[in-house]
């Protein structure tokens, strides 16, 4: 009886102690993990906690209302933010108390509300993405931390006091992690097992002024792909009305896509700071693409451009694409016409096809010496275009072959209207084909263009109305026939000098125009297109 009673005692007495030892526990957490969490001398955060939960048994953490500002002086972006709820589970207590060391399983932070700041100097070169990056590597560098989970978290981007962007529904899930080495080409920087990332949507003001916007995006390491759906970069007051701000004629460009699929990427890809991009596909889906220039403007001071060869050149980071793939796409050219007050379009749509073997990095322009593209399509709707495109690596040349068919003639009263001398009032293409091998100064032209029963009418000078005297000349002087079989049948073997202060697709366009004008003879394709180069 008498053990019994000091059993009963001694048990008491460790449950006690085991209360105390609880209870006191709690309290070195609840004074205590703030300072732990923000030790690190080199952080560039503090974290503040408003209320602190422990579940000791089930070695869980819950701490709520989270405040996230810098620590010292933070140079160029840094992100300010507060989060909702954060949970640690599966912590080791004893090393936490004893060692102060943060050792856990799984962390996670619900709904974050982030702000990045970016500078107003320099604010070009600024990158939020990065900012967040920096953030996620300096939570994570603070303990040993398995796995990583953050769920309904936005953000809004600042230029001093101007929001120029948001994120919304960013969430990102991160397994087996090791966070004893940083590796910042990750969007989560360290070394992982598995990382999915998803977002709702995402808007940011560029420096031009331009608007990029995308809905959802979703990432995920396993499958090494990347998807951004509704994407679009356009000028918020409208492509026109932006040009009339420029001074001088420039190229202004919008897109708008309905998808991108980035798939196949290589492990040592860097989608988020300093880019490095390479995988085996990019796939654009539903690319509408418009090219905008305003001719009322002064054409920009004289510089020497580059074609195909030096464009990719000006690609600034590596780059190593097995394949581009275009489905479902239209590219839009336009221009304002000088003293008119109108405009002319011209539109490529139901283009579809692929690049191969595109590369930045000298190595593999070496190993593949050239990049290739095959493409078809349709001019505003009508006929079949076929483009085939070979550039090499090692000098700024081209090979192009273009085909174009079955196309109604008086189609392109339709495009080019504004900038004709005259009207097409019949005529049908059969078949237009053009070879082309081009250098820095010049293209070497072959050139078929079969047509049948083409007629024309010319207008007066500078006017809109019908000359008949004109139209009877231009008529007898010109073969209203140029079919194979004819007497008079004829193709094209020529050279054009290149304006070297013009890209390739002005080479190609003089290059095609010069075809037209030694096959249709008599002055008449000279004369009906005299408005076309200003």
């Amino acid at each position: 009886m008498k053990f019994l009673k000091i059993f009963a005692v001694f048990v008491v007495v460790l449950l006690v102690l085991f209360g105390i030892g609880v209870y006191w526990g709690k309290s070195w957490i609840n004074e205590n993990l703030e300072s732990v969490v923000n030790s690190n001398p080199d952080r560039k955060y503090d974290f503040k906690f408003d209320r602190i939960d422990v579940d000791f048994f089930g070695k869980v953490i819950q701490i709520d209302e989270v405040k996230i500002t810098p620590f010292g002086e933070l140079a160029g972006v840094y992100v300010e933010g507060k989060v909702v709820q954060v949970l640690l589970s599966q912590v080791e207590v004893l090393k936490l108390i004893m060692q102060r060391d943060l050792i856990v399983q799984n962390l996670s932070f619900s709904q974050p509300d982030f702000i990045i700041h970016i500078p107003l100097e320099n604010n070009k070169e600024a990158k939020p993405a990065t900012a967040l990056q920096s953030l996620f590597g300096d939570i994570l560098s603070r303990g040993m931390i398995r796995n990583f989970q953050l769920g309904k978290a936005s953000a809004r981007m600042m230029l001093g006091e101007d929001q120029i962007g948001s994120l919304n529904n960013l969430n990102i899930v991160a397994n087996e992690l090791s966070t004893d080495s940083l590796k910042w080409n990750y969007p989560i920087p360290f070394d992982y097992e598995r990382i999915l990332i998803s977002i709702d949507s995402l808007d940011y003001i560029m420096g031009n002024g331009q608007k990029f916007k995308t809905g959802k995006i979703g990432f995920d390491t396993k499958n090494q792909q990347l998807q951004m759906n509704l994407i679009s970069l356009k000028y918020p007051e409208g492509i026109q009305k932006a040009s009339s701000k420029m001074d001088f004629q420039v190229d202004l460009i919008e897109f708008s896509l309905d998808s991108l699929i980035l798939s196949g990427i290589e492990a040592n890809s860097n989608l988020y700071s300093n880019l490095d991009i390479k995988a085996q596909k990019l796939e654009l889906l539903g690319l509408f693409l418009e090219d905008f220039r305003n001719k009322e403007l002064p054409r920009p001071p004289n510089e020497v451009k580059s074609l195909f060869q030096g464009m990719l050149q000006k690609v600034n980071f590596p780059l190593k694409l097995d394949t581009l793939k275009v489905s479902n796409g239209a590219i839009v050219y336009g221009e304002s016409v000088p003293g008119k007050n109108q405009t002319w379009q011209f539109h490529i749509d139901n283009l579809k096809g692929n690049f191969v073997n595109i590369t930045t990095i000298p190595e593999f322009q070496t190993l593949y010496r050239h990049f290739d593209g095959k493409f078809t399509a349709k001019i505003e709707g009508s006929g079949n275009l076929t483009i085939d495109l070979s550039v090499p690596y090692d000098k700024d040349e081209f090979d192009m072959v273009v085909d174009f068919t079955s196309f109604r003639l008086t189609k392109i009263n339709e495009i080019l209207k504004p900038i004709m001398n005259g009207e097409i009032v019949s005529g049908n293409l059969v078949r237009m084909n053009i070879k082309i091998h081009a250098d820095v100064y010049r293209s070497t032209n072959l050139f078929r263009f079969d047509y049948s029963d083409l007629k024309i009418e010319m207008y007066q000078k500078d006017s809109q109305k019908k000359s008949k005297l004109m139209s009877t000349i231009a008529n007898i002087a010109l073969n209203s026939n140029n079919m194979p079989g004819d007497k008079r049948y004829m193709t094209a073997h020529y050279t054009t000098q290149r304006n070297r202060y013009r890209g390739p697709f002005h080479l190609i366009w003089s290059s095609t125009k010069q075809g037209m004008m030694t096959i249709v003879p008599g002055g008449v394709a000279k004369e009906i297109m005299s408005n076309s180069e200003k």
